[in-house]
């Protein structure tokens, strides 16, 4: 792909990418202002391959502000200046200032970092998938999450969950994750099979001890959701009380040989939320089979929520899916309704 190519695609990326960011009247304006300023484009070439652009920058942008850098664009992210900030409608002039007076620093990050799991909420949607092994599978499941960054997922079992009213997890949870029950009754996530063992894969694992790295998932989670922010922060400190062992590797080089470490016959539940979405296109059915290999010495319930094409045959898959496949199997299967970050739930039909 020749540079002009490259920003031509880039382009094109920030002008449909308000459309993800519902949530973030921050980021919506800023993409408007990116899709129109070459040497903002320009920021990102440098980036790692299947790197989505629009999280890579504003995540950049947003790290060197929490990292305590003076410059007006503070007063317009509420996770720093507060509730209310200034209004989006005026960001564009300083955004840019912004990024022509910190363009080494951008570039430095654009090019070493990746965007990684900070979503804490996104452990309701691995809940609701141990729930509905219930009485599938004997004995207990060995988890393991594909993307997994600093792995706080994988403590499914120890946090609280409240869904339409409904409450599951243990009474002494840390914390408690909420969503919005778009339906009649709420499933019953109370009961779940035992979990043998916990394990992440990443190509960069996050050290929860690391002020820095944590500082980086911080700055990945959009501005205006101080909720995802605090649930974080709770999550990491989860991570800190109860290490749990994370990969670090192309999950394309890992699964495969993980899977066979994995005791034979016994089942595991493979997850991974908007993971897929950053594998370069062309690695994506690598990605798939590899993935698909674990299921090579025991029985693979292989679940996902991702915003692009399901893998494998993504004829059943819909946007704002769980989906699964199951032993025997790589139809895919949706499962419920999930909007991406988890704020809400809802039945198939709803």
């Amino acid at each position: 792909m020749t540079p002009a190519e490259d920003l031509a695609d880039l382009a094109e990326h920030f002008r449909r990418a308000p459309d993800t960011f519902t949530a973030s009247p921050l980021y919506q304006a800023l993409c408007r202002i990116v899709a129109g300023d070459e040497p903002a484009l320009e920021l990102m070439r440098g980036r790692r391959p299947g790197q989505q652009p629009s999280f890579l920058l504003f995540g950049a942008v947003q790290y060197l502000l929490l990292s305590g850098v003076e410059h007006e664009l503070r007063e317009f992210y509420a996770s720093i200046a507060g509730t209310p900030a200034r209004d989006p409608a005026f960001v564009g002039p300083v955004f840019v200032d912004f990024c022509r007076q910190h363009r080494p620093q951008i570039e430095e990050l654009v090019g070493t970092r990746l965007v990684q799991s900070n979503v804490a909420r996104r452990a309701l949607a691995l809940r609701f998938a141990l729930a509905a092994l219930r009485g599938a599978v004997d004995g207990p499941v060995h988890l393991v999450e594909v993307g997994a960054s600093a792995g706080f997922h994988l403590y499914v079992d120890r946090y609280g969950y409240r869904l339409g009213g409904r409450v599951f997890g243990p009474p002494d949870a840390r914390f408690t994750i909420e969503s919005e029950w778009r339906g009649d009754s709420p499933p019953d996530l109370s009961s779940l099979p035992g979990i043998a063992s916990r394990t992440g894969v990443d190509l960069n694992p996050i050290d929860v001890l690391d002020r820095d790295q944590r500082r980086w998932l911080r700055a990945l989670v959009w501005p205006e959701d101080r909720v995802a922010a605090g649930l974080l922060d709770a999550a990491l400190e989860q991570a800190v009380a109860e290490p749990v062992r994370i990969i670090r590797g192309d999950a394309i080089d890992v699964c495969p040989e993980l899977g066979r470490q994995l005791p034979q016959d016994e089942a595991r539940l493979v997850f991974h939320a908007a993971t897929r979405m950053h594998v370069p296109a062309e690695r994506r059915a690598a990605f798939d089979r590899a993935i698909d290999a674990m299921g090579d010495t025991g029985p693979l319930y292989h679940v996902w929520l991702e915003p692009a094409s399901a893998p494998h045959d993504g004829s059943s898959a819909q946007e704002n899916c769980l989906t699964w496949h199951v032993p025997g199997s790589t139809r895919p299967i949706n499962l419920i309704r999930a909007e991406g970050h988890l704020r809400w739930m809802a039945p198939l039909n709803g």
